[in-house]
């Protein structure tokens, strides 16, 4: 089903909007990719270099790209 195409909207922007609008600044939700049955994704909507929203890399073993040109 095309939520869009038919003019509505997706189940997961409303659960989105009210999450928002109660205060929420992400959410975890489970991967659908093959093989990630028992994966997660974290969605952040609201995050920055301040408290309450500060984001961090954690990457004990260097193992992601340093800089953006790393990621192609």
């Amino acid at each position: 089903m095309n939520y869009i195409a038919e003019g509505k909207e997706p189940p997961s922007w409303t659960i989105s909007k009210r999450l928002i609008s109660e205060g929420f600044a992400g959410a975890l939700i489970p991967s659908f990719a093959p093989g990630a049955s028992d994966k997660a994704n974290l969605v952040l909507w609201k995050w920055g270099n301040d408290l309450p929203h500060r984001v961090a890399v954690f990457d004990p073993y260097g193992q992601l790209p340093k800089n953006q040109s790393s990621w192609s």
